[in-house]
């Protein structure tokens, strides 16, 4: 009996979830039937309904593949990366797992990632747009090895829109999104004044105010808020006037209860709930919820444009610095790397894509799986045109250099020197931003100078000049070596 998942994970208790949780249905038998070879799969229960998927698609694979069972392990997004790392340490790793984007890099670090070259073929490549699967532009590549593949459309990671309810912008007597960031502040603040209590003009998408990033890629190069950096010239930044401004921005709407109660702990979904239930008027988020919210209301009339720009014009575009973010690896470890391939070449194939496609409405990295559809879809149409006004190229220290990726790693192992947590308590105790900005960088430059000092002992390289692009400017493409 091929084993199945339970349609949540989140029954299990946590030792189960942090260890891979398998809920099954009918008589496990972890070694297939006879003959057979069982692939496991670990992935996450997201998007909603991606358990039901996942496990549907499988069985077609399976039908097709009668020498190949595939047994799948969720956990909870948050714990998949522990749980993964758990399975390894206790010597019953996963044959294929989910692991995004510096989760690969986490995985790779310690060995655990198998690379895929020598199952990759001329055909298969050809299935990703052209140029895309570059070594040195892929973002699936380490060291020149295929180390990933990919699930969604390249820019569909950082690409960031804006939404807003046509109808409660009217109410108020608006009939246009806001263009600027005291466009968004003057609006919400009347749509909220309006909603008495029933609705309200804006929310910064998630808990620790995500939407402080978003809006402050439209200020500042896309590294600042992302890891404290000014590409421009590989020094500290958190204390940039743009993203200062846009913590400030949202200090004063809390301040002036202008935001959508209760923001501070929601999930990743929240907001697309509130906004489909017409409680919420506007705000800043990936693109994946334009398609949740037509599933909870298939008639509100949403608008979808770029994100509102600081008054004194467009700072930066939203960075295209990789053609795709990792997703699927292969274990290092796998007893299995022949069949598992199979499965690997099955989740980069047209037909999971579209199928993909039609259930979740996500843009796939194989474009032809969606795009002529996608152009008859308003919603997905104007998704599109936001990426094409709203987004560059723009350089990437991990894939230019050793020593660019030696420093990214290491500050991606430092989130608290990062401006998230800061910038969350600045807006929520009505506290300015600029001093623990201006002593953020001053331990961010602590940081590089220690870091480049213990690579310099290793006799690795790694400083401040793999993270400089002085030609770079983020209004414009960046193009390697220009």
């Amino acid at each position: 009996m091929k084993i199945r998942p339970a349609l949540t994970v989140l029954t299990c208790a946590v030792a189960l979830a942090l260890s891979g949780c398998n809920l099954v249905g009918g008589s496990p038998d972890p070694e297939g039937s006879a003959g057979q070879v069982t692939v496991t799969v670990a992935l996450v229960p997201d998007p909603p309904g991606a358990s039901e998927f996942y496990r549907q698609q499988f069985d077609a694979f399976e039908k097709a593949n009668p020498g190949i069972a595939v047994k799948v392990l969720e956990n909870p997004s948050d714990q998949q990366l522990n749980a993964v790392e758990l399975m390894f340490q206790q010597g019953n790793a996963p044959d294929l797992f989910r692991a995004q984007d510096d989760g690969m890099d986490r995985m790779a670090a310690r060995g655990w990632v198998a690379p895929l070259d020598e199952f990759v073929t001329p055909d298969f490549l050809a299935r990703f747009p052209k140029g895309s699967m570059d070594p040195a532009t892929s973002g699936l590549h380490r060291d020149g090895k295929l180390m990933s593949l990919p699930l969604v459309w390249g820019p569909w990671s950082t690409l960031r829109v804006f939404l807003y309810n046509e109808d409660l912008l009217k109410k108020s007597g608006f009939t246009a999104p806001p263009k600027t960031w005291s466009e968004l502040e003057r609006m919400a603040t009347k749509i909220t004044a309006d909603g008495q209590g029933k609705s309200f003009g804006y929310a910064p998408t998630a808990a620790k105010a995500v939407a402080v990033e978003m809006l402050a890629d439209t200020a500042v190069p896309y590294s600042v808020p992302a890891s404290g950096i000014d590409l421009r010239t590989g020094k500290p930044a958190t204390a940039s006037p743009g993203l200062v401004e846009a913590v400030e921005l949202h200090r004063r709407m809390q301040a002036a209860k202008v935001m959508m109660p209760g923001w501070e702990s929601w999930d990743g979904s929240r907001a697309f709930k509130e906004f489909a239930a017409g409680r919420l008027a506007m705000y800043p988020t990936p693109p994946w919820h334009v398609a949740e919210v037509r599933k909870l209301a298939p008639e509100i009339k949403m608008g979808i444009t770029g994100l509102p720009v600081p008054d004194a014009g467009r700072g930066a575009y939203l960075p295209l610095s990789k053609s795709f973010s990792p997703l699927w690896s292969m274990s290092a470890q796998s007893k299995h790397k022949a069949e598992s391939w199979k499965v690997l070449d099955f989740l980069s194939s047209d037909a999971f894509h579209s199928a993909y496609y039609q259930k979740f409405g996500t843009l796939t990295a194989l474009e032809g799986a969606w795009k002529a559809d996608a152009e008859k879809n308003p919603d997905q149409a104007a998704i599109l045109k936001v990426a094409q006004e709203t987004m560059r190229r723009a350089p990437n220290p991990g894939l230019a250099s050793a020593g660019g990726k030696a420093i990214t790693d290491a500050l991606a192992a430092k989130p608290d020197l990062k401006s998230t947590d800061a910038a969350f308590s600045s807006i929520i105790k009505n506290q300015p931003f600029a001093p623990a900005a201006a002593k953020l960088d001053q331990q961010l430059q602590t940081f590089l100078d220690q870091t480049t000092a213990d690579l310099k002992a290793k006799g690795k390289t790694g400083s401040a000049k793999d993270l400089t692009f002085a030609g770079w400017d983020p209004l414009k493409d960046f193009t390697p070596g220009g």
